[in-house]
């Protein structure tokens, strides 16, 4: 597992990191039909027609996504990575799409492109990664979170230009296949968004947490513990920085939601 620090942070894990924590976990390990179920998989997928599959589980405030556990096989680094950091996400129409009916979105580039407001900067640059990975038409769904504060998105993308092959027998096909990857997943992913929330503060930074949590400033913060303004507008930096947020109002919503544990600094 790798883990970029930047916002929102990616996680990237391979299917051998999964495989290997669902067989120290399983009473009756069976790596070789794990992993044979996994092949199975791809090879389904890619005789339907798709040449990639993405699998992200998301945790976010909002629609602000904070951290991204990403599977690198299957799918394409390149274009996740584009589409993650670029926060392509934010203003992507197919999701738009997919949060107002829940069900599975089929769409194509040139699709896309005719419908969209292609004057924002961020659709055009989409558009743009989607053509340059060779990712002209494909399917974007979304699993049961193995935790509420999850969601899990699957993409799958192919290089025909139309939509028109994805019928009834392709979707149960994606279905079967996306069920099998992400039960294979999930206790791997959910262990790591367990071990994110694990976060060990010195005794000074957990004083100005829980100050900043009752809802004091930082200029009251600073008054409370007899410190100075600048050293607690640190402290209050370097606690966005630790629980991987842009702000204090984030900082106190997802402190307050995973709790924190002290450490004596």
């Amino acid at each position: 597992m790798t883990i970029d620090d930047g916002f929102p942070a990616l996680v990237w894990f391979s299917q051998a990191d999964a495989l290997a924590y669902l067989a120290r976990i399983d009473g009756t390990p069976d790596a070789g039909r794990y992993e044979c179920e996994l092949r199975e998989c791809r090879e389904r997928l890619q005789q339907a027609g798709f040449s990639t599959f993405s699998y992200m589980a998301l945790e976010s405030i909002g629609r602000r996504i904070l951290r991204a556990y990403t599977m690198r096989e299957m799918g394409s680094v390149g274009f996740t990575t584009i589409y993650l950091k670029s926060r392509l996400y934010e203003t992507d129409p197919r999701l738009a799409v997919l949060r107002e009916s829940g069900l599975p979105v089929t769409w194509d580039v040139d699709r896309l492109e005719a419908r969209s407001n292609v004057a924002e900067p961020r659709v055009r640059s989409l558009i743009s990664a989607l053509r340059a990975h060779g990712m002209h038409s494909g399917l974007i769904l979304g699993l049961p979170a193995p935790r509420a504060d999850l969601r899990i998105a699957l993409g799958l993308t192919s290089q025909a230009g139309d939509t028109d092959w994805i019928d009834d027998r392709v979707m149960g096909c994606v279905l079967a296949a996306s069920m099998t990857i992400g039960r294979l997943m999930q206790p791997y992913v959910e262990e790591c968004a367990r071990a994110a929330r694990v976060v060990a503060l010195t005794q000074e930074q957990a004083v100005v947490l829980e100050r900043l949590l009752r809802g004091l400033s930082d200029h009251e913060i600073a008054a409370e513990i007899a410190s100075s303004l600048h050293r607690v507008t640190q402290h209050v930096k370097t606690l966005q920085k630790m629980f991987n947020v842009e702000n204090r109002a984030q900082l106190a919503y997802l402190a307050a939601r995973w709790g924190w544990s002290r450490a004596s600094g």
